[in-house]
């Protein structure tokens, strides 16, 4: 089977002879229209940058944009634990950090050039992360649509199963005759707490050779966890760096950098919201450490790797405990 030969574009096609009716005059390339005199499709910012990049290099990208942002982390939070010093101590290092590098350069400079170290660490982190996520849907034959709807698919389920255990009020007939009805409340957390409830109540559980480890939930986490941080993030610039309303508090102001904070986690659901994403923090940072660590090479053998995962463990601890004892503190009235 030889291939066919492609037509000829500088010869025009000779009028077919009276001798030869089945053969047909020769199209030209203008009526043709062939998919060669198409124009290639322009590639997108996206497509040339981030996704012109392998798999490795993405790796490597969110393993170095990570220890960035962890290092920055760790540091915040030593540096707010000058909060216990009192007001004056927590509002010089906030002045500190404003004047660095002066007299040389003018106030802010340096703190400015270290935010937009974070931001485009952040930027990486995040381009990095979704081509990975985008690329790993793809091998799956899934879309983004296909895994919103079976996110939200299994939020109804949750929010089903949760409200299913709620107290719920009975209709039931009267001893006293037709007409009549008796309405009765059931226990609170009927049953849940006794043995077998699970079992009774949740017939698809998991075998329990096949159940998810602690480690596992959490590395199945990483990108719930990174949106909340997202979330956070932006929620604690808006409260505590520019004060913008509804963010921040009614009695945020420019400069008194201790009292914003007290007046802000004095609110019982901002400190319960702070708290929260410190645990999303932790689980974050921990799993993003080790696995930066084995994605670079730093964990040639089972001995590296335990000693890994017992500092990205205490890491995450330290951060996570440090950032989480200040709204308790100031919940308890310990810093007011």
């Amino acid at each position: 089977m030889t291939p066919a030969t492609p037509p000829q574009r500088d010869r025009a096609a000779a009028p077919a002879s009276p001798g030869s009716p089945g053969r047909a005059p020769a199209a030209s390339p203008a009526a043709t229209g062939g998919a060669d005199d198409a124009a290639p499709a322009p590639a997108g910012l996206w497509q040339r940058s981030v996704g012109a990049a392998s798999n490795p290099d993405l790796k490597l990208a969110m393993a170095a944009s990570g220890t960035v942002l962890s290092v920055f982390t760790a540091g915040h939070m030593a540096g707010n634990m000058q909060v216990y010093l009192g007001r004056e101590r927590f509002n010089g290092y906030a002045r500190l950090l404003r004047s660095a590098g002066a007299p040389v350069l003018p106030p802010n400079t340096l703190l400015w050039a270290a935010r937009t170290g974070l931001l485009a660490s952040a930027g990486v982190h995040v381009a990095a992360g979704t081509e990975l996520t985008v690329r790993a849907w793809r091998a799956e034959g899934r879309t983004p649509g296909d895994v919103a709807r079976q996110s939200a698919r299994n939020a109804a389920r949750l929010l089903r199963s949760a409200t299913a255990r709620l107290p719920r009020l009975y209709l039931s007939p009267g001893p006293r005759g037709r007409g009549y009805a008796e309405m009765y409340r059931e226990a609170p957390f009927n049953g849940f707490f006794l043995p077998g409830f699970d079992s009774a109540h949740d017939p698809r559980r998991r075998p329990r050779g096949r159940r998810r480890s602690v480690h596992r939930i959490i590395a199945r986490s990483m990108r719930s966890t990174g949106a909340v941080l997202g979330l956070f993030v932006t929620y604690h610039v808006l409260d505590l760096t520019t004060g913008t309303r509804p963010a921040a508090a009614r009695s945020f102001e420019h400069g008194d950098a201790y009292g914003n904070l007290v007046g802000s986690l004095s609110r019982p659901v901002t400190a319960a919201f702070y708290a929260a994403s410190m645990a999303a923090l932790a689980g974050h940072m921990v799993h993003g450490l080790r696995t930066a660590a084995l994605d670079t090479g730093l964990t040639g053998t089972a001995e590296r790797v335990r000693r890994v995962d017992v500092a990205a463990k205490a890491v995450g601890a330290v951060v996570t405990l440090g950032n989480l004892s200040i709204p308790v503190a100031v919940q308890i009235k310990v810093v007011r």
